[in-house]
């Protein structure tokens, strides 16, 4: 992984310094600070609408959201200025950086803060992940966006076209991928494991707020999404934008280079209806 330059990281180090004196003058009285916003986290798998929401949320003029900060031990969110210098606090005690670092004072006009969290993310089999985990577990008030592709097909397709293209994030439709191949073993397996995680972490979080957020209506009405989003984390309604392009609709068959062949496989199966053309 390549090194920044030294301007950047005189540049980050101002920054971090900056929102360093910025909390602790809040936490001193120094300056306005509030702690009594919503905290929320939106829960979810890559390709299923999880960039589209947060950008959107964060364009919130009373919304601070941040993106995958606690993905694994050793992928530390350095680009995070807010977070300052708390890699070890991070490595050591994942829910103390969360409680402290993440979830910490804000100035007055901020009335919502999250952050996104996929599925694989944190892994619960390792204790620091147990530890992430555990402490959204045990926030009774934590507010949950729970995203969801009815269509697991195209989760499934977006996720290989980005992983080749290896654009994960989409400003511009210049550029169509080529159309990918799909084995019938990937499809059932990522179709049985997706569908087991979204009904085990409805299970896991059944007694905090929840909010289904389905891909499909999502984008086909963002503005009556957001607001709907909005109500639920009970910030004020704002017409915000991601910023992002979502890629131009194209046919299935012409995405996937054996389309027929996977669709007939699949044709008495639960899946078959993933298979539209």
């Amino acid at each position: 992984m390549p090194q920044p330059s030294f301007r950047k990281q005189v540049s980050r180090g101002v920054m971090r310094a900056a929102h360093s004196l910025r909390h602790r003058a809040m936490d001193a009285g120094l300056l306005p600070g509030n702690s009594d916003y919503v905290r929320f986290v939106c829960i979810g798998y890559a390709r299923t609408g999880s960039t589209l929401l947060m950008r959107s949320l964060n364009n919130h003029s009373r919304v601070m959201g941040f993106g995958e900060i606690v993905k694994n031990i050793d992928r530390y969110p350095q680009h995070y200025h807010e977070f300052e210098n708390s890699q070890a606090l991070f490595e050591r005690d994942p829910a103390r950086f969360l409680q402290t670092m993440v979830f910490r004072k804000y100035p007055p006009q901020i009335d919502a803060v999250g952050f996104k969290i996929f599925y694989h993310h944190a892994p619960r089999d390792t204790a620091w992940g147990r530890g992430v985990w555990d402490y959204l577990l045990s926030q009774p008030e934590l507010r949950v966006l729970h995203l969801k592709r009815r269509n697991k097909l195209k989760t499934l397709l977006s996720e290989k076209q980005a992983g080749e293209t290896e654009e994960w994030i989409r400003y511009s439709d210049d550029k169509e991928p080529a159309a990918v191949h799909i084995a019938p073993a990937e499809a059932q397996s990522f179709f049985e494991r997706l569908t087991a995680w979204e009904a085990e972490y409805d299970a896991l979080f059944a007694g905090h707020p929840h909010c289904e957020v389905v891909y499909e209506q999502l984008t086909r009405d963002l503005p009556g999404g957001l607001r709907q989003i909005q109500t639920f984390l009970g910030v004020p309604h704002e017409d915000v934008h991601p910023g992002t392009e979502k890629r131009p609709r194209r046919s299935l068959s012409s995405q996937i280079d054996n389309y027929d062949a996977l669709k007939a496989h699949f044709a008495a199966t639960p899946w078959a209806e993933f298979f539209t053309e």
